[in-house]
């Protein structure tokens, strides 16, 4: 997932918005996050300012396309962050 180089270590400082702190806790009981996966790290894909304000779904024979036009248009942070997958509904895996 690309993360804006300055986030984490306003993360550490402990500027996080209660909104992030709300979709951190929201997400609890849906989601199984990776082992490796810090607490900032949580913080930070939970974040309120972009929680999927900021995601387009297309197929996957489309995503790579996609994302070369974006790089071309100069969109900051264009980049394959996941995929649909089967799987229960309702919940959210995240991976390293």
């Amino acid at each position: 997932m690309p993360v804006l180089d300055w986030a984490p270590a306003l993360v550490a400082q402990g500027l996080v918005p209660g909104g992030t702190k709300n979709n951190l806790t929201a997400v609890a009981g849906v989601c199984t996050w990776a082992a490796g996966l810090s607490e900032a790290d949580r913080l930070i894909l939970a974040d309120a300012q972009t929680s999927g304000g900021l995601l387009i779904a297309v197929p996957a024979d489309r995503a790579d396309a996609l994302v070369r036009d974006l790089a071309a248009r100069a969109t900051p942070g264009h980049a394959i962050v996941g995929e649909l997958v089967a799987g229960e509904a309702g919940t959210i895996r995240i991976e390293a």
